[in-house]
């Protein structure tokens, strides 16, 4: 291959390419074995590298010379996920090339998953990416919102039909981030806050009973 044949770097990793990578379960779990054991994934029964296969019936690798196991999704996003890994890359992809502003519902579509396992994949997806950003200190400001969606009756709020609930916070004199949930129960909205809030931050909130577990 000479130099004008050779493939620029540079060039964008299309959905083709994707595709071509990304062809099953088996070769997503194989990339994100090769991902966290590049030089090969040490057997501590054997105290060296060694050999291993990958299992038929489970998401793991054994080793050839004692049989234990290694399973590439532990400790990762993905890890005792029922949906299958070509759905969590995929949803992957789509984040890059959108830098995250991609929402739940285009995954539904374009996947097939559920909602609500579309929005968890996202938010699991976000919340990684979030890790290496400052958290929100200071004074902070939260609070939820409706959008969308036709209104039943002239009623707006956290009664309305077919809209979709967005949380919202804002470091005073900082920046905003707003997150599209299924619901705003606290199980949602405060482990939201908690990642994206450092602890010891003075919180102000409206009087929805949920931000009553925040101390």
């Amino acid at each position: 291959m000479n130099k004008k044949q050779k493939k620029s770097p540079m060039l964008k990793y299309t959905i083709k390419d994707f595709q071509r990578d990304f062809t099953d379960d088996n070769t997503c779990l194989e990339w994100l074995k090769n991902y966290r054991w590049p030089n090969g994934i040490y057997c501590e029964n054997e105290g060296r590298i060694t050999k291993h296969h990958l299992m038929n019936t489970r998401k793991s690798y054994s080793c050839q010379e004692c049989g234990n196991h290694v399973h590439p999704t532990a400790g990762t996003i993905y890890h005792k996920s029922t949906t299958p890994l070509t759905t969590w890359f995929y949803t992957a992809y789509l984040m890059a090339q959108t830098r995250g502003g991609i929402s739940a519902k285009q995954i539904e579509r374009e996947t097939g998953v559920t909602y609500k396992t579309a929005w968890r994949i996202c938010n699991r997806i976000r919340k990684m990416l979030d890790e290496d950003q400052d958290p929100f200190v200071g004074t902070v400001e939260v609070d939820e919102s409706y959008f969308g969606g036709k209104k039943k009756g002239g009623k707006r709020g956290r009664g309305s039909e077919n809209k979709i609930p967005v949380v919202g916070m804002v470091q005073r004199k900082g920046e905003l981030k707003a997150v599209a949930v299924p619901d705003t129960k606290s199980d949602t909205v405060l482990p939201i806050i908690d990642n994206r809030v450092k602890k010891g931050t003075k919180v102000y909130t409206d009087e929805y009973p949920i931000y009553n577990r925040l101390k």
